[in-house]
């Protein structure tokens, strides 16, 4: 596998939050970075901030949720780099915190669609670019959600548990043939789609972390970017939590899901109280 600064790295998701903290820190590294986003604004921006830093990045504005466009996005930096090293599948969704009952099949689906349908489409064609390539490494970004159960998100939180399951058993068909693959599961993180809650729920969910604070977009494109370089050479099929000490107490996570499930479910309420009149 090439060092970061030899290789062509794709991010989705890198329009805005985490992905596009992932996008810059490949970049930073020395990595040519094709920046995969719905928005075409967002995306570009992305570009110009790599650019501006005296990188090397190309947009390529698609849903990962579509066959189609997972093969445009691996051909897109075939076709500009010849190459592909790495891979971030950052892309993520999650729907309006509602009870298993009363969620849609619709948004049951958007949550799949994204989450663990783009997980599976990502690696699909990102993984042959790879082995021409002569091995590389993919990191897909999962969730605490991932190994837990996250009340009154029901798709999110079984999407999250299949990209878990498919990045594993990626890592032990690859291991063997120089690709590595690996998940970092955020926690509670300041990013766009974090922030868009009530404060009755970031405010539980911030105070119920042993750091007392909400986890960076830097600190999780680090995490990320370290699982693709050689520092972690020996590392494959693990999930890196990177959530301020959330799950290393049993009562503290107990607690913590308490009163954030606590602040989800009044405001879900409020929501449905709401609706009816």
């Amino acid at each position: 596998m090439v060092a970061l600064s030899e290789g062509v790295a794709i991010v989705t998701g890198a329009g805005s939050g985490m992905g596009r903290g992932v996008a810059l820190r490949f970049s930073e590294m020395g990595a040519r970075v094709v920046v995969v986003g719905r928005s075409p604004g967002n995306s570009h921006e992305t570009v110009a901030m790599i650019r501006d830093a005296g990188g090397d990045a190309i947009a390529c504005i698609a849903d990962v949720g579509i066959e189609a466009d997972a093969v445009r996005i691996v051909d897109s930096a075939l076709d500009r780099y010849g190459r592909l090293d790495f891979a971030a599948n950052v892309a993520g969704v999650a729907a309006v915190p509602k009870l298993l009952h009363e969620m849609s099949v619709e948004e049951f689906e958007d949550d799949h669609a994204v989450n663990s349908r783009g997980v599976f489409l990502g690696m699909k064609y990102q993984i042959p670019a790879m082995l021409r390539s002569g091995g590389g490494a993919i990191v897909n970004v999962t969730s605490g959600a991932a190994y837990g159960g996250l009340a009154y998100f029901s798709g999110y939180t079984a999407a999250k548990h299949a990209a878990l399951g498919l990045t594993r058993v990626a890592a032990l068909e690859y291991a063997d043939q120089g690709i590595r693959v690996n998940s970092v599961a955020p926690g509670a993180i300041a990013t766009p789609m974090l922030l868009r809650n009530t404060d009755e729920v970031l405010d539980p969910m911030r105070l119920s972390t042993p750091m007392k604070r909400f986890g960076s977009v830097e600190e999780i494109a680090a995490a990320t970017v370290w699982l693709c370089s050689d520092e972690s050479s020996y590392v494959t099929g693990q999930v890196l939590p990177v959530e301020g000490g959330s799950t290393a107490s049993a009562l503290t996570v107990v607690s913590a899901h308490q009163l954030i499930e606590d602040g989800i479910r009044n405001a879900a309420e409020r929501s449905r109280a709401e609706a009816v009149a």
